[in-house]
Protein backbone atom coordinates (compact mmCIF):
# COMPACT_ATOMS: atom_id res chain seq x y z
CA UNK A 1 0.00 0.00 0.00
CA UNK A 2 1.46 3.40 -0.97
CA UNK A 3 2.39 5.83 1.78
CA UNK A 4 0.82 9.27 2.09
CA UNK A 5 4.02 10.79 0.65
CA UNK A 6 3.94 8.42 -2.33
CA UNK A 7 0.29 9.31 -3.02
CA UNK A 8 1.12 13.01 -2.72
CA UNK A 9 4.09 12.65 -5.08
CA UNK A 10 1.95 10.72 -7.58
CA UNK A 11 -0.73 13.42 -7.48
CA UNK A 12 1.87 16.15 -8.04
CA UNK A 13 3.38 14.25 -10.97
CA UNK A 14 -0.05 13.68 -12.52
CA UNK A 15 -0.78 17.42 -12.31
CA UNK A 16 2.57 18.30 -13.85
CA UNK A 17 2.18 15.75 -16.66
CA UNK A 18 -1.35 16.92 -17.48
CA UNK A 19 -0.39 20.60 -17.51
CA UNK A 20 2.71 19.90 -19.61
CA UNK A 21 0.66 17.98 -22.17
CA UNK A 22 -1.94 20.75 -22.32
CA UNK A 23 0.68 23.48 -22.69
CA UNK A 24 2.30 21.65 -25.59
CA UNK A 25 -0.99 20.82 -27.31
CA UNK A 26 -3.12 23.87 -26.56
CA UNK A 27 -0.78 26.70 -25.52
CA UNK A 28 -0.53 28.85 -22.42
CA UNK A 29 -3.86 30.68 -22.76
CA UNK A 30 -5.94 27.54 -23.29
CA UNK A 31 -4.26 25.71 -20.43
CA UNK A 32 -6.42 26.48 -17.43
CA UNK A 33 -6.58 24.98 -13.98
CA UNK A 34 -10.00 23.59 -14.92
CA UNK A 35 -8.50 21.89 -18.00
CA UNK A 36 -5.75 20.35 -15.85
CA UNK A 37 -8.38 19.04 -13.42
CA UNK A 38 -10.49 17.66 -16.26
CA UNK A 39 -7.48 15.84 -17.68
CA UNK A 40 -6.45 14.32 -14.33
CA UNK A 41 -9.84 13.74 -12.72
CA UNK A 42 -8.43 15.17 -9.48
CA UNK A 43 -10.18 17.57 -7.14
CA UNK A 44 -9.57 21.31 -6.81
CA UNK A 45 -8.30 20.63 -3.30
CA UNK A 46 -5.65 18.24 -4.62
CA UNK A 47 -4.56 20.78 -7.22
CA UNK A 48 -4.39 23.75 -4.86
CA UNK A 49 -2.65 21.65 -2.21
CA UNK A 50 0.30 21.39 -4.61
CA UNK A 51 0.07 24.56 -6.71
CA UNK A 52 -1.44 27.90 -5.72
CA UNK A 53 -1.74 29.14 -9.30
CA UNK A 54 -1.28 28.30 -12.96
CA UNK A 55 1.96 30.30 -12.90
CA UNK A 56 3.30 28.20 -10.05
CA UNK A 57 2.38 25.03 -11.94
CA UNK A 58 4.11 26.24 -15.12
CA UNK A 59 7.17 27.28 -13.09
CA UNK A 60 7.40 23.75 -11.70
CA UNK A 61 7.20 22.32 -15.23
CA UNK A 62 9.85 24.75 -16.45
CA UNK A 63 12.18 23.88 -13.55
CA UNK A 64 11.73 20.15 -14.15
CA UNK A 65 12.33 20.52 -17.90
CA UNK A 66 15.46 22.60 -17.31
CA UNK A 67 16.87 20.19 -14.73
CA UNK A 68 16.00 17.20 -16.90
CA UNK A 69 17.73 18.58 -20.00
CA UNK A 70 20.84 19.42 -17.98
CA UNK A 71 20.88 16.02 -16.25
CA UNK A 72 20.57 14.19 -19.57
CA UNK A 73 23.35 16.34 -21.05
CA UNK A 74 25.60 15.62 -18.06
CA UNK A 75 24.94 11.90 -18.39
CA UNK A 76 25.80 12.00 -22.09
CA UNK A 77 29.04 13.88 -21.37
CA UNK A 78 29.96 11.30 -18.73
CA UNK A 79 29.22 8.46 -21.15
CA UNK A 80 31.43 10.15 -23.74
CA UNK A 81 34.32 9.78 -21.32
CA UNK A 82 35.38 13.41 -20.96
CA UNK A 83 38.55 13.26 -18.90
CA UNK A 84 39.20 16.87 -18.00
CA UNK A 85 36.94 19.49 -16.41
CA UNK A 86 37.07 21.69 -19.50
CA UNK A 87 36.26 18.76 -21.80
CA UNK A 88 33.37 17.82 -19.50
CA UNK A 89 32.06 21.38 -19.72
CA UNK A 90 32.25 21.60 -23.51
CA UNK A 91 30.85 18.11 -24.08
CA UNK A 92 28.01 18.77 -21.66
CA UNK A 93 27.20 22.02 -23.48
CA UNK A 94 27.18 20.25 -26.84
CA UNK A 95 24.93 17.52 -25.44
CA UNK A 96 22.58 20.15 -23.97
CA UNK A 97 22.38 21.83 -27.35
CA UNK A 98 21.23 18.52 -28.83
CA UNK A 99 18.71 18.11 -25.99
CA UNK A 100 17.19 21.52 -26.69
CA UNK A 101 16.52 20.52 -30.30
CA UNK A 102 13.82 18.13 -29.09
CA UNK A 103 10.58 19.94 -29.98
CA UNK A 104 8.90 19.52 -26.57
CA UNK A 105 11.98 20.58 -24.63
CA UNK A 106 12.53 23.59 -26.88
CA UNK A 107 8.88 24.60 -26.66
CA UNK A 108 8.88 24.61 -22.88
CA UNK A 109 12.31 26.15 -22.31
CA UNK A 110 12.39 28.70 -25.11
CA UNK A 111 8.77 29.61 -25.78
CA UNK A 112 6.21 28.54 -23.17
CA UNK A 113 8.24 29.18 -20.02
CA UNK A 114 9.39 32.69 -20.94
CA UNK A 115 5.91 33.61 -22.23
CA UNK A 116 4.08 32.37 -19.13
CA UNK A 117 6.62 33.29 -16.46
CA UNK A 118 8.28 36.29 -18.02
CA UNK A 119 11.77 36.31 -19.49
CA UNK A 120 13.44 37.39 -16.25
CA UNK A 121 11.85 34.65 -14.14
CA UNK A 122 12.59 31.98 -16.76
CA UNK A 123 16.18 33.19 -16.90
CA UNK A 124 16.44 33.13 -13.10
CA UNK A 125 15.24 29.52 -13.01
CA UNK A 126 17.54 28.48 -15.84
CA UNK A 127 20.50 30.22 -14.20
CA UNK A 128 19.80 28.45 -10.92
CA UNK A 129 20.14 25.15 -12.76
CA UNK A 130 23.03 25.90 -15.13
CA UNK A 131 25.09 28.83 -13.89
CA UNK A 132 26.35 27.13 -10.72
CA UNK A 133 27.31 24.09 -12.80
CA UNK A 134 29.32 26.26 -15.20
CA UNK A 135 31.00 28.03 -12.29
CA UNK A 136 32.01 24.70 -10.70
CA UNK A 137 33.38 23.33 -13.96
CA UNK A 138 35.37 26.50 -14.65
CA UNK A 139 36.80 26.45 -11.12
CA UNK A 140 37.83 22.82 -11.64
CA UNK A 141 39.35 23.70 -15.02
CA UNK A 142 41.34 26.53 -13.43
CA UNK A 143 42.56 24.21 -10.65
CA UNK A 144 43.66 21.70 -13.30
CA UNK A 145 45.54 24.44 -15.16
CA UNK A 146 43.33 24.18 -18.24
CA UNK A 147 42.42 27.86 -18.24
CA UNK A 148 44.36 30.92 -17.23
CA UNK A 149 43.41 33.72 -14.90
CA UNK A 150 39.86 34.74 -15.83
CA UNK A 151 36.88 36.23 -14.06
CA UNK A 152 35.16 32.87 -13.53
CA UNK A 153 31.68 34.18 -12.58
CA UNK A 154 31.67 36.40 -15.68
CA UNK A 155 32.96 33.51 -17.83
CA UNK A 156 30.16 31.28 -16.50
CA UNK A 157 27.55 33.92 -17.39
CA UNK A 158 29.05 34.33 -20.87
CA UNK A 159 29.04 30.57 -21.49
CA UNK A 160 25.45 30.44 -20.24
CA UNK A 161 24.42 33.29 -22.57
CA UNK A 162 26.31 31.70 -25.47
CA UNK A 163 24.45 28.44 -24.98
CA UNK A 164 21.09 30.22 -24.93
CA UNK A 165 21.89 32.06 -28.15
CA UNK A 166 23.18 28.87 -29.79
CA UNK A 167 19.96 27.08 -28.79
CA UNK A 168 17.77 29.75 -30.37
CA UNK A 169 19.93 29.82 -33.52
CA UNK A 170 19.97 26.03 -33.84
CA UNK A 171 16.19 25.91 -33.64
CA UNK A 172 15.84 28.47 -36.41
CA UNK A 173 18.18 26.38 -38.56
CA UNK A 174 17.11 22.85 -37.57
CA UNK A 175 18.46 21.30 -40.75
CA UNK A 176 21.94 22.69 -40.20
CA UNK A 177 24.62 20.84 -38.21
CA UNK A 178 25.29 22.03 -34.67
CA UNK A 179 28.13 24.54 -34.33
CA UNK A 180 31.49 23.58 -32.86
CA UNK A 181 30.56 24.31 -29.25
CA UNK A 182 34.00 23.40 -27.93
CA UNK A 183 35.73 25.89 -30.24
CA UNK A 184 33.28 28.65 -29.34
CA UNK A 185 33.58 28.13 -25.58
CA UNK A 186 37.35 27.83 -25.70
CA UNK A 187 37.48 31.04 -27.77
CA UNK A 188 35.45 32.91 -25.15
CA UNK A 189 37.63 31.63 -22.33
CA UNK A 190 40.89 32.31 -24.18
CA UNK A 191 39.73 35.84 -24.97
CA UNK A 192 39.16 36.46 -21.26
CA UNK A 193 42.61 35.33 -20.08
CA UNK A 194 44.67 38.01 -18.43
CA UNK A 195 41.64 40.23 -17.82
CA UNK A 196 40.60 38.90 -14.41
Amino acid sequence: MPTQQQRSDATREALLAACRALLLAEGVEATTMAAVLARTGLSKGALYHHFASKTELIAAIYKAESKGAIARALARAEQAGAVSPLAQLTWMCAAWLEEIRAPDVAAILLRIGPAALGVEEAQRIENANSLALFERQLARAAEAGEIGAIDQPLAARLVNALMTELAVASLRERGQPLPDVERLILGVLKGMEGRA
